[in-house]
């Protein structure tokens, strides 16, 4: 949920400029009613490292821009960005051409996706990964009922014995598949038959990488874009089971899962 407005004044308006590199650069129209700094606040944050001041500094016209430096760390999670009195401010246009297909240098995996709130509220999407397994083409195989997954490791990569594993979300359960690849680039696949059998009711099987036997899991996600929600936007073909349907889909943290629905 956004800040609330209290104002009853014209809501400030910031557009944002968005950079490969983490930088994003906000610029504040009606800046005279922010004060002398905008607030990003962490959602569910509490302490003082979820709550981060950009100076603002003023143009003869009344605007005002801030920046976040690529330097400045930001937790992972989504960040509401505020007035200084705590008031959100209305999502403007957001230029975010440079984060479409990102190749990240060596390093943590950082993530940051300005975005507007379902009530048209500023807001920035961060994350930070190391390691991260970058989700690429998903393919599905009908007559197999399974899915085929490529994709791109970071900040690791694969050795001997690498796997992939799919674990239920409400219980211990968990199948795992052999992994193919080099270096950073893995592909697996993923039938539907085991992941269904017993299913009496609506599952979540979220999807993870070992890159080695020794080695610790990586979530799969799909993160080097700007789409800061794919739940909505990725969606994939259902295939029939035995016990209703499968299909591969997005949480709303845009981390690969599969869905099976069940059928009386």
């Amino acid at each position: 949920m956004s800040m609330p407005m209290t104002s009853t004044g014209p809501i400030p308006r910031a557009d944002c400029l968005a950079n490969a590199d983490g930088t994003i650069t906000f610029d504040v129209a009606g800046g005279a009613a922010t004060g002398t700094a905008l607030v990003l606040k962490r959602r569910g944050g509490k302490g003082t490292a979820d709550e981060l001041r950009l100076p603002l500094t003023r143009s003869g016209d009344g605007a005002a821009r801030a920046v976040l430096a690529p330097s400045v760390e930001l937790a992972e999670g989504r960040w509401d960005v505020c007035a200084e009195s705590g008031e959100a401010l209305e999502a403007g246009i957001r230029d975010v051409r440079a984060i479409v297909d990102q190749d990240p240098v060596p390093g943590p995996v950082v993530v940051r996706v300005p975005y507007p709130t379902a009530d048209g509220r500023l807001a920035v999407r961060c994350w930070v990964r190391a390691p991260h397994a970058e989700a690429g083409a998903i393919d599905l195989a009908p007559e197999q009922v399974a899915m085929s997954v490529e994709g791109v490791l970071y900040g690791a990569e694969l050795g001997e014995g690498a796997v992939a594993r799919a674990r239920l979300r409400s219980g211990d359960r968990v199948h795992e598949v052999p992994v193919t690849g080099e270096g950073r680039a893995f592909g697996f696949t993923l039938p539907f038959g085991p992941l269904t059998e017993g299913a009496a009711e609506e599952q979540w099987w979220e999807l993870w990488l070992c890159p080695a036997p020794d080695a610790a899991e990586v979530r799969i996600s799909r993160i080097l874009d700007d789409v800061w929600d794919k739940k909505s936007i990725f969606v994939y073909p259902k295939q029939r089971t035995a016990v209703g349907s499968a299909a591969p889909c997005y949480t709303g943290d845009n981390s690969l899962c599969v869905r099976i629905t069940t059928e009386p």
